[in-house]
């Protein structure tokens, strides 16, 4: 099971909310809508990204990783993991 499942209606909330912010992107473009307008649009949908990542690795970290840690199961494949996931989140490429 995710161990995001206690945060899935907020998690659920965000997206479609983010989706919604998409879709008036696209129309933005469509209509040729000046370029600040759109990218401080764009910016927010990032951000809004962000937080549902923020979300799910903390619950992540809060269930499976504890989990693995306190059976002392694939413990350190699971911070390898972690630790690949941090650093896509983090980290310029």
């Amino acid at each position: 099971m995710a161990s995001y499942v206690k945060d899935k209606k907020e998690i659920l909330v965000r997206l479609r909310r983010m989706e919604g912010q998409l879709k008036g992107i696209q129309r933005m473009v469509e209509v040729d809508k000046y370029c600040v307008d759109v990218l401080n649009q764009l910016s927010s949908v990032i951000a809004a990204s962000r937080k549902v990542a923020a979300i799910i690795l903390q619950d992540h970290i809060q269930g499976c990783i504890r989990d693995a840690l306190t059976r002392n199961e694939h413990s350190d494949e699971y911070m390898d993991e972690l630790l690949t996931v941090i650093e896509r989140f983090t980290l310029k490429k």
